[in-house]
Formats: structure tokens, C-alpha cells, sequence
């Protein structure tokens, strides 16, 4: 081993599969083509999939790597963090399979942790790709480089600045993934991602750097789109229920009460309105019309969501009700919507 790979910080990159494998050559190309040079590659399999796994990770990556395979399937926050829990390097990157980084990106990251010890977690700029790998959409490029946690909260979810989709590619400190319990077992998976930078950041500092990218494919699957609507109702109360239960969360609210409610205030209101518009668009063409309004009741009481639904019901309703008015007598459907404007506007 060089004094150049010796000199630096071991990076574990853990690459989970269930039973798709059609993306696996690319993900191991991806990781070969670091320029970071000492890199732990854990390819663990959760599909129960034989030795197709190893033998394809055999067939497309020729330095050393570890493998690790489940008897059974676990939850896929069970699995990720028996990846952090096998770590072996200072540092640990989740990168899902069919998602890529550039070759850059572990070398820019570890060299911007080195630089600021007190964070715990550093984030690149996040690009959409399709799939076949062009870039469809990009988040901003002019960021701060360091944040607080909380002022990563409101930049990430209250106000959106920073543009990401998605926070499912990191590199964080594995001590800080461990100490702060890895990701919590929310139904299907649901924003555990979110839910583990949120733990690793509050009392901590975020690293962000323009200079390399994660990319993640775009499918109805890697979104979330194509959950039940039942399923992402369970897995947004589960994220809920972490915001008011979890042990790191409820020490820093202790301490620091006025940052954490206008924290939660954010994150409450992200998760109402990622259910609350995928209901009233997404779901409203798959579901038949008595599914739909029940649906609508998935969320526990959350003023402004309820106060949405009530007028996106009530809208619904009048509008099949005066549909055959309104090709008539326009006049009055002009009236109802100025009523419906003044009286039951969202806020935004």
C-alpha cells in the first residue's frame, strides 16, 4: 500500500441490492472511477439471490471488495444499516444501485470534512438523470460551504433553496451513524433517508460542495411515486411520530427549544404537502372516487393539511354539481370561484 492511499482516511462505500441487477455493472464503474484511492467497496445482497450478486461484482470490479449476503430479507432500513454497521472506513457512502457519483466526488467530500472537523455530514450537488444517464434536472450551484443544522433544515425543506430531490447519497462520519442510531425503521423505507441527515445534522454542521455530483435515476420507484397511497400515508405518520419520539431529537428540543419548533414547523409542513399534493394529483387518477375521499383522512390532524383537503373536496363536489351550470349560466360559476378565492385559499 502507498503512503498516499496510507495518509488517507478510509471511505467505505456500501452498495445495497435487493433483486434488481441490471444496473449493478454501472454502480461498480462508477465506484472504480474514483479518484479517491483508498476506498472500501461492500456490495451486500438482500434479494436472496444466490451467487448471482458476488458473481456479477466478480465479473465487473477488479479491485478488492467485501461482500455480504442476508439468509433472509430485511426492512430496507434494517439493511442499511447493517452497511453501516460492517463499515470498516472513517467514513461511509450509501449509494443505491442503479444512482452514480462522479469521480470526484469522494475525494472533494473527505477533503472538505478534513477542513471542518465540526460537521459531521457533507453533501454534493444533486443531479436527476434519466435512464440512460443525462442529466434532466441539477440543484443550485451557488451554495454556503458549511451550514448549521438548523439553517441546513430551513435552506433543505422549508424553503427549498438549495434544490435538492433527494438526500440519499452522503458521506457522513460512521461514528456520527452510529451514535446517532443509523436510519429508523419507517414503513417501506419512507424518508429514512431524510430522517437520518436530519439526526446527524441538528446539533451538528452540514458540509455542501458544488465541485462534484450525485446522480440520481429518475423512476416512479426511486421517488416514491409508485408506493400505494396507503403505504405512503403509514410511512409519512412513521417520520411524524420520529419527529416528536426520537431520542437525539427530543434532547436538542430540551435544549434548544425555538430552533427545534420552527424546525419541526418545516419538516411537519414538507411531509403534509409531499402526501397532500400527490393525493389531490398522483392518486386522484388511480384511485376510484370513494377510495380517493378516504384517503384524504390518511394523515393525522395537522391544521393546514386538513384545511387543504377541505377545499380541495369542496371544490370537487361543486364543480360536478354546477359542471352542467357552468356550460349554461357561466355567471354563477364565476361567482363561486371568486366565493371559493376569498374564503378557502391554501396557504402556500
Amino acid at each position: 500500500m502507498s503512503a498516499n492511499v496510507e495518509n488517507r482516511p478510509l471511505v467505505t462505500i456500501g452498495v445495497p441490492i435487493y433483486k434488481r441487477l441490471h444496473y449493478l455493472e454501472n454502480v461498480l464503474q462508477t465506484v472504480a472511477a474514483q479518484d479517491y484511492p483508498n476506498i472500501d467497496l461492500l456490495v451486500s445482497d438482500n434479494g436472496m439471490n444466490g451467487y448471482k450478486v458476488q458473481q456479477a461484482v466478480d465479473s465487473y470490479y477488479r479491485a478488492p471488495y467485501r461482500f455480504r449476503q442476508n439468509r433472509a430479507t430485511v426492512s430496507i432500513s434494517q439493511h442499511f444499516n447493517q452497511l453501516i454497521h460492517d463499515a470498516r472506513g472513517d467514513y461511509f457512502i450509501l449509494l443505491a444501485d442503479d444512482d452514480e457519483i462522479t469521480p470526484n466526488y469522494v475525494s472533494a467530500l473527505v477533503d472538505q470534512l478534513q477542513r471542518h472537523p465540526q460537521a459531521s455530514v457533507a453533501i454534493s450537488l444533486q443531479e436527476t438523470i434519466d435512464d440512460s444517464g443525462k442529466v434532466i434536472r441539477r440543484s443550485r450551484e451557488t451554495n454556503p460551504e458549511l451550514l448549521s443544522g438548523p439553517d441546513f433544515i430551513r435552506a433543505a425543506w422549508g424553503t427549498h433553496e438549495l434544490g435538492h430531490e433527494s438526500f440519499s447519497t452522503l458521506l457522513a462520519r460512521t461514528d456520527k451513524l452510529s451514535l446517532c442510531g443509523g436510519f429508523p425503521d419507517f414503513w417501506k423505507g419512507h424518508a429514512n433517508d431524510d430522517a437520518l441527515l436530519i439526526k446527524l445534522c441538528l446539533d451538528n454542521y452540514v458540509v455542501l460542495n458544488t465541485q462534484c455530483s450525485y446522480r440520481k435515476r429518475f423512476d416512479e420507484a426511486s421517488h416514491g411515486w409508485a408506493l400505494p397511497i396507503e403505504d405512503l400515508a403509514k410511512g409519512l405518520r412513521d417520520f411524524l411520530h420520529f419527529l416528536d419520539a426520537d431520542s437525539s431529537i427530543t434532547a436538542y428540543a430540551r435544549l434548544h427549544p425555538a430552533e427545534w419548533s420552527q424546525c419541526k414547523y418545516y419538516l411537519v409542513d414538507m411531509a403534509w404537502k409531499t402526501y397532500f399534493y400527490r393525493w389531490a394529483g398522483l392518486y386522484r387518477d388511480r384511485l376510484t372516487t370513494a377510495q380517493w375521499v378516504r384517503a384524504a383522512f390518511g394523515m393525522p390532524f395537522i391544521r393546514d393539511y386538513y384545511r387543504a383537503v377541505r377545499q380541495t373536496l369542496v371544490g370537487t363536489a361543486v364543480s360536478v354539481i354546477l359542471g352542467p351550470i357552468r356550460k349554461h349560466f357561466p355567471g354563477t360559476y364565476d361567482w363561486y370561484r371568486a366565493a371559493k378565492r376569498r374564503h378557502w385559499n391554501v396557504r402556500s
